[in-house]
């Protein structure tokens, strides 16, 4: 069987709904292998179905982020697959692009072609970028699961990670101040 008869059998067999065995065709040419696993491949891609939301419900969520990280960002669709969420965008300032995704434990990823000098503007970013995945993830998971979200303190969690002492406020926390004695610091034996 040539790889036009091959495919066209592929085919056939998809649009009749059948499921497509290895057993169908025969296996001794590894061409015909590898367009059956690549047929099956985009068949499984295709049954995922990736929704993106509503345009009120994406432009709430991304004026919830310029209030709280960067005015100046450009945004993606957020995609809600079936058992995870992904959105993602470019911090314009920062040369940085973002993704969040609940596919792990901490699902905030950034990207970069460019040298980044790691200025305390440039941090504090990164710190509010961090912060607000977290606020986001427990969102987007409890919404995936029907659940409510969890209430601890703000909404987004802007004065705990920043000004308050929280989590990603390093002055405050003294977690990585020298000045402060914390994990890092000089008076507890650090570097």
């Amino acid at each position: 069987m040539d790889n036009r008869e091959f495919l066209d059998k592929i085919r056939r067999l998809q649009e009749s709904g059948q499921k497509i065995g290895l057993t169908d065709f025969p296996v001794n040419n590894k061409e015909n292998v590898a367009l059956l696993m690549e047929s099956e491949a985009s068949k499984l891609l295709n049954e995922e179905e990736i929704q993106t939301v509503e345009p009120d419900e994406q432009k709430d969520e991304e004026n919830k982020f310029k209030d709280i990280v960067s005015k100046l960002v450009k945004f993606d669709p957020i995609k809600v697959h079936r058992e995870n969420v992904e959105w993602s965008g470019h911090l314009i300032r920062e040369k940085i692009d973002w993704t969040f995704s609940l596919d792990d434990t901490v699902g905030c990823y950034i990207h970069t072609t460019e040298l980044i000098q790691l200025r305390d503007e440039v941090l504090e970013v990164l710190k509010k970028l961090r912060g607000y995945y977290d606020v986001w993830a427990d969102e987007w998971s409890s919404r995936l699961t029907g659940g409510m979200p969890t209430e601890e303190g703000d909404e987004f969690g802007a004065e705990e990670g920043t000004e308050e002492g929280g989590e990603f406020g390093a002055e405050e926390s003294g977690e990585f101040g020298a000045e402060e004695g914390g994990e890092f610091g000089a008076e507890e034996g650090g570097f």
